[in-house]
Order: C-alpha cells, then sequence, then structure tokens
C-alpha cells in the first residue's frame, strides 16, 4: 500500500510544531503558522503524523530545499519522491536535501540526488572567542533594513551558485537574525553577521567580508563582535557551518578557538526532471 501524502491542516501543522521547534527552524509558533497559511504545500503529512518541510532555498534560483523530514526509514523514499513532485508541480528545476551527516544522505543519493556541498560543522562558547577591537577606520555596528542593499552586495561578491542570497532572502532574514555590518569611514559596508540565538544556543548563520577589505581583521572583528552580542542574550553555545574548501573561513574561526567536529555535513541535489523518471 503506498503511502498517502497531503498538505497539512492546520491542526496537523500545529501537532508538528514539537519536531520543528526543536530543529530551531522558526522562531515561535506563530511564524510557522503564517509560513503554513502562507503556501499550505511547503507542509506536507502521512496519517502517522510523519512530515515534510519544503521551501523556496533561495529567491533567485529554481532550488526546492527539503527543509526537514520527519519520517520512518521506510517511508523516508516516499516522501522523498512526494518533494519532487511537488517540486515539478510548482515550477522548480531541482531539489535540496536537509544539510545532514553524509551517512544520513543514503535515501537521497538512491532518489538520483549528488552531493553538492561538503561542510564543516563548527562549534564552542562564546567565551573562547576573544575580543577583537575593529580595524582603524572600520566601526561595526547593528544593522537594519536599510543596509540591505550594501549587504547585498557585499554577498554577491563573497558567494555565487548556490550560496549566494538577494535582497529578498536578506530582508527575510532580519524577521528572525539580528544583523551586523562593518562600515568604513565613508559608509561603504564591507562586511555583515547574521545570528540569532534560540534557547541557550547561539547560530552563526553567516560572516562575509568584501573581497577588498580581506585579510585586514574585520572578519575577526565580526566574529567576536557577533559572538559578544550572542553571548549578552544568555547563549552558552555558538555553532556556524562552512564550506570544507573554505580554508579562510576555516583558519579564522580554529584561531578564534572555535573547533571543528570529525563528522562531515552535505547537501544533496537533484534535477527534478531526472527524479521524477526514477
Amino acid at each position: 500500500m503506498s503511502l498517502s501524502i497531503h498538505n497539512a491542516s492546520a491542526e496537523e501543522a500545529d501537532r508538528l510544531w514539537a519536531v520543528v521547534r526543536s530543529d530551531r527552524l522558526f522562531r515561535g509558533l506563530e511564524a510557522f503558522r503564517r509560513y503554513r497559511d502562507r503556501h499550505p504545500w511547503h507542509v506536507r503529512v502521512a496519517h502517522r503524523g510523519e512530515a515534510v518541510l519544503l521551501g523556496r532555498w533561495k529567491s533567485h534560483l529554481d532550488v526546492l530545499a527539503i527543509r526537514g523530514l520527519w519520517a520512518s526509514d521506510k517511508n523516508t523514499a516516499a516522501f522523498i519522491d512526494d518533494a519532487f513532485a511537488q517540486a515539478k508541480k510548482h515550477g522548480f528545476g531541482r531539489v535540496l536535501s536537509p544539510l545532514l551527516p553524509e551517512a544520513l544522505l543514503k535515501p537521497y543519493l538512491a532518489a538520483g540526488m549528488t552531493i553538492a556541498q561538503q561542510v564543516v560543522a563548527i562549534q564552542g562558547r562564546p567565551g573562547m572567542v576573544p575580543a577583537s577591537g575593529s580595524p582603524v577606520g572600520v566601526v561595526v555596528r547593528e544593522g537594519s533594513a536599510a543596509d540591505i542593499p550594501a549587504v547585498a552586495q557585499v554577498d554577491a561578491a563573497s558567494f555565487e551558485g548556490l550560496w549566494g542570497w538577494g535582497e529578498p532572502d536578506l530582508r527575510d532574514f532580519l524577521t528572525n537574525e539580528r544583523l551586523a555590518v562593518a562600515e568604513a569611514k565613508d559608509g561603504t559596508v564591507l562586511g555583515y553577521t547574521l545570528a540569532n540565538v534560540n534557547r541557550g544556543a547561539a547560530t552563526l548563520t553567516r560572516l562575509a567580508v568584501a573581497p577588498q577589505a580581506r585579510k585586514c581583521g574585520i572578519g575577526q572583528a565580526l566574529l567576536g563582535e557577533a559572538v559578544a552580542w550572542a553571548a549578552e542574550c544568555g547563549a552558552v553555545t555558538v555553532a556556524l557551518c562552512t564550506q570544507v574548501e573554505n580554508s579562510a573561513s576555516r583558519r579564522l574561526y580554529a584561531a578564534s578557538g572555535l573547533t571543528e567536529l570529525e563528522e562531515r555535513y552535505a547537501f544533496a541535489i537533484g534535477d527534478v526532471e531526472k527524479g521524477a523518471e526514477l
């Protein structure tokens, strides 16, 4: 008997809140409800309460992300297939897995997806990161929506492909994330961070420095400021991820006292047409 997967009703979505909350995907239940109400097909469930959470990966890409999948081993493949079907129905060209330990990506690879990016998970405690002053002529301050156009320019110069964020993505982050920018005397934004604190755990979602402003201490200043803010908010741990090949970022975090986990994580990605043929 095939698994029947359907859009979650408001009541079914509310029953998922405990697992969604544990993965820190939304700031609160109301934010999750708004997400489901805006696009009901983004929350798909089966009769046993198993579920998948979907959403556009980036505003400018045709990638549908599986943001979370909570199902038994025997039903995981059915939810992955359903994600491909929803992607095709709604005009997406590719499907991206959640960020998972590589060993847990087997069902996604079996569905025809391939490794898109290997990622290093990094963690530590706020007290491990030393305070760092800003370089001469640079101020690190809290950002606002008015900074988004300049921040988007830094992001575009720093990331490409799956990893770049456009202005709509950055504006969305402001609902749950705290923005800080490194600014030159003339008002030029040279770098930025996005961070959040949830139940004592801080996540550094993004740290970027414009290429022309690197290797002068701005990255260290941004990191120190973000971690200090997190500590003031009650964070007792700090975590982040970066690409395996991003050696400059990895050196920065290691020099700041943060530790890389041995277990490697990765995203898998698949073409919708190829997935539909499996």
